[in-house]
């Protein structure tokens, strides 16, 4: 199949997006943005069919923080946007297509037609972000190679840009010595992952994953910004934030001071703050060992998550680690670094830029999956692809994957566990369950993801219909259930009628996915609006 356009690679960032590509030389490349930067706000601001994003975007939250949206991420997968955007309601991803699409457009500026792009995620989304997320890329008109996980992703860039390009920083793993074992902690803007991979020349292997999808740089910035709050508070005696009508624009305003802040003490050991609201100010000064104590709260969490998944989850040692991956521009922080050389006794790895390594990782795995794919062959070079077709990616499924079952002793409804937590993908399951009526011609088995035991406590992937069963079947008729993890952690679900041999594959009736038509119609919204 002749094809041509480039392939691509972003990280849809909380804060941050990135887009990157693979040369013919094998050189990972971040593409600069319109205004010459390799990273791109994931800011939004929207005036009837206008959309700036950015930079600009992000600043404008300050003045017109009814028109802008920051921070998506934290809610794709939900219904809606959290709250209405210059007068209407938006999903997630129809808010995350407009980025993409700025992303997209402004990197064909310099590398020609994008064929097809690879995706990240954090490692602890579920199925329905994963779902939301590629939703978002089709709203945006890009054809979705793959989503990878984000520290998969940093993993193939620190080990394989070495490799394929002498010039890069990437301090190239020793792989004569066996396979080493690395940690990549992953802090960004918004989310918070710890995956444990081990490495080989030609064979990525993910042990164990877990984290926290709402934990990231912006609750280091929202203590700063509680912090001017209380100031406020103690020398006024009011909280700017609690005014109805002007708080959230406060707000946004300090929270980009918050960030700015935080950034200027990972550099220097104290900052200036200065607010306003109305006819008040606050003047202070903030040290870094004040924000260190404020925050230590949310190392700490990110502190235990990691010595989980280090201990508990890969059954390993700190001794047996060879290497702490930085991901994320929030590991620029002191207090992070300080942590991880004390917990692992050994100084993190930086030796990629923490902001661009995902995006770079994705832009070669894009690459991988080309030359592993033979309607994609004509997208890659032909020296290149020889070097990555023997790639093998192996990940794990970051939650445990069950259906739906009724305790009538308990009278409760239950997690049944097929695929537990941390299997490597793709992985399929299968389970005899028995019907508890008599005569049912159809049965719905509810998917679930998570630990729980407790079907309720766990997250609601949807649900499918079993129909067309045989007639007549008498309690306790026999079901068989297989549910089954992509490569990329998307799920699918068969169930067979055991007594009339009758099979049903069907797709999820996924509660807050989006259809075939809706995707279309959101298309065409955003290729009809003005985009910058």
């Amino acid at each position: 199949m002749s094809e041509s356009g480039a392939l691509v690679g972003i990280d849809l960032g909380t804060t941050q997006s990135v887009i990157a590509h693979l040369d013919a030389n094998g050189v990972a490349t971040t593409i600069p943005n319109a205004d010459g930067d390799p990273l791109t706000a994931s800011a939004i601001y929207l005036d009837g069919d206008n959309a700036i994003v950015g930079k600009a975007a992000k600043q404008a939250a300050a003045h017109h923080p009814d028109k802008v949206a920051t921070f998506i991420k934290r809610y794709v997968g939900e219904g809606q946007y959290y709250r209405s955007v210059d007068g209407r309601v938006f999903r997630p991803e129809t808010l995350s297509a407009i980025v993409l699409k700025k992303l997209k457009q402004d990197a064909e500026k310099r590398i020609g037609p994008i064929s097809k792009a690879v995706i990240t995620v954090p490692a602890f989304f579920d199925d329905t972000r994963r779902k939301a997320t590629e939703d978002a890329g089709r709203i945006a008109g890009l054809d979705v190679l793959d989503i990878i996980n984000e520290p998969t992703a940093a993993a193939i860039a620190y080990c394989l840009e070495g490799r394929l390009n002498s010039d890069s920083p990437a301090a190239v793993p020793d792989l004569q010595k066996g396979s080493p074992t690395v940690v990549v902690y992953d802090l960004g803007g918004g989310t918070f992952d710890v995956t444990v991979v081990q490495l080989s020349e030609k064979q990525f292997e993910t042990i164990a994953t877990d984290g926290e999808v709402q934990l990231g740089g912006k609750d280091w910035d929202d203590v700063i910004v509680d912090h001017l709050a209380a100031q406020f508070e103690e020398q006024h005696g009011f909280n700017p934030a609690d005014d109805e009508i002007n708080g959230p624009a406060w707000r946004e305003s300090v929270a980009n001071l918050a960030e700015s802040t935080k950034k200027l003490l990972s550099q220097l050991p104290d900052a200036p703050l200065e607010c306003f609201f109305q006819d008040k100010a606050v003047r202070s000064t903030m040290s870094r060992d004040e924000l260190e104590s404020l925050s230590r709260e949310l190392v700490t969490r990110t502190q235990v998550v990691t010595g989980l998944v280090v201990r508990d989850q890969a059954g390993l040692a700190w001794k047996d680690i060879d290497r702490v991956l930085l991901v994320g521009g929030s590991t620029r922080m002191p207090m992070v670094r300080r942590m991880l050389e004390q917990v692992a006794s050994k100084p993190p790895d930086d030796s990629l830029d923490p902001d661009q390594v995902v995006a770079r990782g994705a832009a070669i795995y894009a690459a991988i999956r080309a030359s592993q794919d033979a309607d994609s062959e004509m997208l890659i070079d032909r020296h290149l692809a020889s070097q990555l077709a023997d790639v093998v990616i192996e990940d794990v499924n970051s939650h445990s994957l069950g259906v739906q079952t009724y305790d009538r002793q308990a009278d409760k409804a239950k997690n049944s566990v097929l695929i537990p937590k941390n299997t490597a993908l793709p992985n399929a399951a299968s389970r005899v369950y028995h019907l508890n009526k008599a005569g049912r011609t159809h049965i719905r088995v509810r998917v679930l993801e998570g630990e729980a035991p407790e079907a309720e406590a766990n997250i609601t992937i949807g649900e499918c219909r079993i129909t067309d069963l045989s007639p007549n079947l008498p309690i306790g008729s026999p079901i068989q259930v297989r549910l089954s993890y992509g490569a990329n952690g998307r799920v699918n679900v068969m169930a067979l009628d055991m007594t009339g041999g009758g099979l049903a594959q069907v797709e999820i009736d996924r509660r807050a996915g989006l259809s075939d038509g809706h995707i279309r119609r959101e298309a065409e919204w955003l290729a009809s609006i003005n985009v910058q």
